[in-house]
């Protein structure tokens, strides 16, 4: 292998923080849940990636039980799966919301595609808490499924 390429590649791992090489290399979350409350897609039309948003709440302490992600989609947006469930697991809807919203403001100095792929989670639980509540009013639906604003084929960029 070329010395450069090498050098090249250790040093873009040293640009990755640890925490988002461990989600990387072992995704928290991942996989698909059978009995959740609530499931919501995000989807992006024009590629054909989404996420598939997993959640159990207590509806009466509005209290996150359990929940997990799957998704069809670049390694960006399973970074982001595993580190936004990590860190709204077992807290309240509210601060989730809440979290989800700050999160999102955060990303407009992330590259776009990245923008676009942890958008996309987002929006997948996003969808989730909607389907909760849509089955608590009644309704029967499989999920709830909500479309992305933007693509992850973002013009311009290469898609690494």
């Amino acid at each position: 292998m070329d010395n450069s390429k090498i050098e090249l590649e250790k040093n873009d791992i040293k640009d990755v923080s640890a925490e988002v090489l461990e989600h990387m290399m072992n995704p928290k979350n991942y996989g698909k849940m059978e009995d959740a409350d609530g499931v919501g897609m995000g989807v992006d039309d024009k590629t054909g990636e989404f996420v598939i948003f997993y959640i159990k709440v207590d509806t009466d302490t509005e209290m996150i039980k359990d929940l997990s992600f799957v998704a069809n989609g670049c390694q960006d947006t399973i970074v982001s799966g595993s580190l936004f469930s990590e860190m709204v697991n077992g807290d309240s809807v509210a601060n989730a919301t809440m979290a989800a919203k700050l999160m999102s403001e955060k990303l407009v100095n992330a590259p776009k595609k990245q923008q676009v792929c942890a958008n996309m989670v987002l929006i997948a639980f996003e969808a989730s808490l909607r389907h909760v509540e849509e089955k608590m009013s009644g309704k029967d639906e499989e999920m709830y499924v909500l479309k992305t604003n933007e693509s992850c084929e973002v013009e311009g960029e290469e898609n690494e």
